[in-house]
């Protein structure tokens, strides 16, 4: 069955703005948009589709507005004054002129493109739908900032259709690589200003790749005329870019999610750890150190994670309601009798809905574990400062002992002249020649005598000081333990005593 006036359409959303850089500056890859542009414009010989980023640039080289409250940017057609840019490819081998248009647009803080390329002719092969979309090449790169795209085929039918998913199928096989052709699945059916519409989606679910497609069969005597006037076009494209929003959303949190228990199972290493730490006090501290300094981050990027996980379901849920909100305004200019847009109503009520509950387990999983992380950067804390405090305490005893014995030692030495006769003449003998020690050796004897005393005298003082805890918790106990036997010995004795007056009597 041969077809005619077919357009293929690729809707595609990208992020201008994101809350992490703020309003004012666009994000680093703003452009992935218009520069894919250029380059379809260089593979389908368009060369008004090549300069196409050069049109959009103001003087300062900035594409679009940045985002308001005042609704200027919620809906803002980024060429003036045409607003849409018509375009004919230069023919190479082919015998028909390839057409088409591009309508670029910022909806508040994302970048829609448009892209349309259409056949002007009747009685057209269906294979010739494979020139609409030469090697996939309707289909933009990946990019962070990429939020989805959607191709839309529209033709009519030359006959009647007798076998409807026979002929869908073969519009798909032309329009999709055969590399991807087995990755699609029809999601949902559905009929749009009297016409079926049928929904395919990707297996693969990934946001920034082509994996949602509507195939539109113009079938209905109504269907040209009013897609033509295109007062669905605001909504149907809002409605996308919302869709768009809510699976980037999902994917960006099934991310932090994965990141969040990676740090988890991280914790619950260092909680293992705990029990195998070395015994020498100082590697000890230094492996507790560098455990403190550690888990402060992890926490850190931990936190950081649910926070990201709680704004994409925040996301969500805003998308959810401007999506219900768009595809109410489809069936407030729907033909009500013929038209059936339940395929656009299953994604909200069960998708995404799915995708709120699931970040809502997420977070209700791991936010008990960011305190469990806050307790272990706690225990640690205390242990670290109580093994330096011992440390310090330990080099400070030390110093004292050591300063107070070359301190004695200091003085034995400037008193020990006054205690030793002088023998000036006497000279130095080898040892043991002399039965009596030179002035000297019994000056240097009576210093290191004094010295290790004095030293031995202040360890003993300051073991005493610090155990003079320890001695008055014993000496408290002592007393205790008395007390409990002074009032045993008294109840034995009240005991006694009314017997003894017993045998008075």
């Amino acid at each position: 069955m041969k077809i005619a006036n077919p357009k293929l359409t690729l809707y595609a959303f990208h992020l201008r703005n994101n809350l992490a850089q703020g309003e004012e500056e666009p994000v680093e890859d703003a452009n992935h948009l218009w520069e894919y542009c250029q380059q379809l414009g260089k593979i389908l010989n368009i060369p008004r589709l090549e300069s196409l980023f050069d049109r959009l640039q103001d003087s300062q080289g900035n594409v679009g507005i940045t985002p308001s409250w005042d609704k200027e940017s919620d809906y803002l057609e980024l060429l003036q004054p045409e607003s849409l840019l018509s375009f004919s490819a230069i023919s190479r081998d082919s015998s028909l002129q390839l057409r088409g248009e591009v309508y670029p647009l910022q909806i508040h803080d994302t970048y829609a493109i448009d892209i349309t390329l259409r056949y002007p002719y009747a009685h057209l092969e269906i294979e010739h739908l494979a020139d609409l979309n030469p090697q996939g090449c309707l289909g933009i790169t990946p990019s962070h900032s990429l939020l989805g795209q959607t191709l839309v085929l529209f033709a009519q039918p030359e006959g009647k259709l007798n076998d409807i998913p026979t002929f869908i199928d073969d519009w798909l096989t032309a329009i999709v690589p055969d590399s991807d052709r087995q990755n699609y699945w029809l999601a949902a059916q559905g009929k749009f200003l009297g016409s079926p519409i049928f929904e395919y989606n990707n297996h693969q679910e990934n946001p920034t790749q082509p994996n949602h497609i509507l195939i539109w069969i113009n079938y209905h005597p109504q269907t040209e005329t009013l897609e033509t006037a295109g007062n669905y076009y605001q909504p149907l494209i809002n409605l996308l870019c919302c869709r768009s929003k809510i699976l980037y959303a999902y994917s960006q949190s099934r991310w932090c999610n994965q990141q969040a228990r990676k740090l988890y199972r991280e914790l619950d290493n260092k909680v293992k750890g705990l029990q195998q730490l070395p015994s020498e006090p100082t590697q000890r501290l230094k492996h507790l150190k560098a455990w403190l300094t550690e888990l402060s981050q992890t926490a850190f990027a931990y936190a950081n994670h649910l926070r990201d996980l709680e704004l994409q379901r925040i996301t969500i849920e805003t998308n959810n309601k401007n999506y219900q909100f768009w595809l109410n305004q489809l069936k407030l200019i729907s033909l009500k009798k013929e038209d059936n847009l339940e395929l656009w109503q299953q994604f909200i009520s069960y998708k995404s809905e799915k995708f709120i509950q699931q970040i809502a387990t997420d977070l209700s999983y791991l936010i008990p574990s960011r305190q469990l992380f806050q307790q272990m950067i706690e225990i640690i804390r205390g242990i670290v400062e109580t093994e330096q405090a011992e440390s310090d305490r330990s080099l400070q005893n030390t110093v004292a002992i050591v300063g107070v014995g070359l301190t004695t030692a200091a003085i034995a030495a400037t008193v020990a002249p006054y205690a030793i006769p002088p023998e000036p003449r006497q000279p130095l003998l080898p040892p043991f020649s002399t039965h009596h020690l030179h002035p000297l050796a019994q000056s240097l004897l009576w210093s290191l005598v004094f010295g290790a005393a004095g030293a031995v005298i202040t360890k003993g003082f300051t073991a005493l000081i610090q155990n003079q805890g320890v001695i008055s918790g014993h000496l408290t106990q002592l007393i205790r333990d008395s007390s409990n036997k002074m009032a045993k010995l008294s109840g034995s004795t009240q005991e006694i005593l009314p017997q003894s007056q017993k045998l008075k009597k």
